[in-house]
């Protein structure tokens, strides 16, 4: 192999690694973060990266905040936001001024039927049931609108833990079927930290043999220049 292509060889798999690390910095980031999942760094058969989001079920935090839910199974609540409808799975909610059922980001909460929840501030308890129908005193006043997305490849997070389709389009959604909500508990992050620590450490040691590796090539190749030279 050429000199030069092995510098671009190795070049290109640190900086995978240190691409990798940033990926993993980033989730153990987020470990105490209200319904985040983790990301991994993967490749297609093109050897193309890509950075692909791990939908898997974290622990159940029980608040014992009435208004709090998380969803146990598949599933994402919809709100409604300035850049349209997003998903999330961050069900620590509050009540806004208006009455307004909003997340911790004051995007209101949407219903079955598409519409917003509101909540009466002097109507009494609240309660959720398994299913999301949401009852204050004795009347239902609403339904949590709990959805399901197919191709999951094809959500993109938005920041603030909120998920949108690719290239700004809203995400196709379904009903969501596989899922039973808990009221009074948030879904934590699924970040399993010993795990990824370990990834972690794995991967700056590839980013550090690769880094000799090309120190080695450099040598390689500047000590034939000067052999070269000297036989000239």
């Amino acid at each position: 192999m050429p000199f030069d292509q092995g510098l671009i060889d190795a070049s290109r798999a640190a900086l995978v690694q240190q691409h990798n690390m940033d990926v993993i910095s980033n989730n153990l980031a987020n470990v105490n973060t209200t319904g985040y999942k983790a990301d991994r760094l993967i490749f297609n058969d093109m050897l193309d990266r890509k950075v692909k989001s791990v939908y898997s079920q974290g622990p159940l935090n029980y608040t014992q905040n009435p208004l709090d839910v998380a969803i146990g199974g598949d599933g994402f609540f919809r709100v409604q936001t300035n850049n349209g409808i997003l998903l999330t799975r961050d069900g620590s909610f509050k009540m806004a001024s208006d009455g307004s059922l909003v997340n911790s980001e004051g995007a209101k909460v949407l219903g079955k039927g598409g519409g917003p929840i509101t909540i009466n501030p002097e109507g009494g308890q609240v309660t959720i049931d398994d299913k999301g129908n949401i009852t204050q005193g004795t009347e239902q006043i609403g339904a949590l609108d709990v959805v399901d997305v197919k191709d999951k490849t094809s959500l993109t997070k938005q920041g603030g833990n909120l998920f949108g389709g690719q290239d700004g389009k809203a995400p196709a959604t379904t009903p969501a079927t596989n899922y039973s909500l808990q009221q009074g508990a948030i879904e934590q992050s699924n970040v399993e930290v010993v795990s990824e620590m370990v990834n972690m450490i794995n991967s700056f040691r590839s980013f550090e043999s690769y880094q000799k590796i090309m120190q080695a090539v450099q040598d390689m190749d500047s000590k034939t220049v000067n052999q070269v030279g000297r036989v000239a």
